[in-house]
C-alpha cells in the first residue's frame, strides 16, 4: 500500500525541512506553516523514500526532509503521475501540478554528490480539499485528471499583469491547475526551453505565450498553426496560444 512515508515542514526557503508527525494542507496554499507554500502551482512537494535510498547507497548521509520535499512517499511511482492527475493523501486531494524542476542553483547534495534526484524524480502539486494528514496516512490515485494550463510571459509582464492573466484564463478555460512561467535569460527559462519543457515533460493542455510587444512570435514559427481565430499553434498534445492583449486571453474558448 501506498502512503505517507515523513511529513516535513520549514519556516524558510533553501534550507533542509523538519520532520513532524501530522499537519494540515490548506486549499490554495500547500502545507500550514511551510515556506513553499503559497498561491502558486508549486503548493506541496513530494518525493519517494525509493528514491532517497538511491542516494544514500551512494553513500550520502540523507533522510527525508532532507531534499525540501513536503510528502517523501513510499509504495508509490511518483514519475508515473501525470499533471492534473488527482491523487487522495489520507482524506486530503492533491492535484499533480508539475513533474520535477530546473534547478538554477546547486544545492549542498549535488555539491556532495554531483547529482541529486529531486529535480528529476520530485513532484509538485496544488490542494483542492484540505485537512490534516499524519504519517502513515494512504495514498491512492484516482482516475480522475484536470485540465491544465500555463501562462507564459516575461518577469515583469507577470510581476504586473500574472494575477490578471491566470484570472481571465480560469474565467474562460476553467483548468484544475494554472501556472505561471517566467521568459528570462537563464538556462531553462528562455521561450524555446520552456515550451519543450511544457509541451514534452510536463505535457501542459493549454499554452498562453502572453507577448504585447510580439517579440516571442518568432520562436513559435516552428510549431503547427491551427485553423482558428488568433494565433494558435500545436506541439504534442498541447495547445498554444499567442496573446498580444489581455482582452484575447479573456476571449479564448476551449
Amino acid at each position: 500500500m501506498s502512503s505517507i512515508r515523513a511529513i516535513s515542514i520549514s519556516d524558510r526557503k533553501g534550507v533542509r525541512k523538519n520532520n513532524v508527525d501530522s499537519a494540515s494542507l490548506v486549499v490554495g496554499f500547500g502545507l500550514a506553516d511551510d515556506a513553499h507554500g503559497g498561491k502558486w502551482h508549486r503548493q506541496v512537494s513530494l518525493l519517494a523514500q525509493e528514491s532517497i535510498d538511491t542516494m544514500r547507497r551512494r553513500g550520502l548521509d540523507v533522510v527525508a526532509g532532507n531534499f525540501a520535499e513536503n510528502l517523501t512517499t513510499e509504495g508509490i511511482d511518483l514519475t508515473a503521475l501525470g499533471v492534473g492527475r488527482h491523487i487522495r493523501v489520507g482524506d486530503s486531494e492533491l492535484i499533480i501540478s508539475q513533474l520535477g524542476k530546473i534547478c538554477h542553483v546547486r544545492c549542498a547534495i549535488f555539491r556532495l554528490a554531483g547529482d541529486c534526484v529531486m529535480p528529476r524524480e520530485g513532484i509538485f502539486a496544488v490542494v483542492t480539499r484540505g485537512g490534516t494528514i499524519k504519517v502513515g496516512d494512504p495514498i491512492t490515485v484516482l482516475e480522475h485528471t484536470s485540465p491544465t494550463l500555463a501562462v507564459v510571459a516575461r518577469q515583469d509582464l507577470l510581476k504586473e499583469h500574472g494575477e490578471k492573466l491566470a484570472s481571465l484564463a480560469v474565467d474562460s478555460l476553467q483548468p484544475g491547475v494554472v501556472r505561471l512561467d517566467a521568459i528570462g535569460d537563464k538556462e531553462g527559462s528562455t521561450l524555446p526551453a520552456i515550451l519543450a519543457d511544457l509541451t514534452g515533460t510536463q505535457k501542459i493542455a493549454t499554452i498562453i505565450v502572453y507577448d504585447p510587444d510580439g517579440g516571442e512570435g518568432l520562436h513559435l514559427a516552428g510549431y503547427q498553426r491551427l485553423e482558428r481565430p488568433g494565433a494558435v499553434y500545436r506541439c504534442a498534445d498541447s495547445r498554444i496560444h499567442h496573446c498580444r492583449t489581455t482582452a484575447e486571453v479573456g476571449e479564448l474558448a476551449p
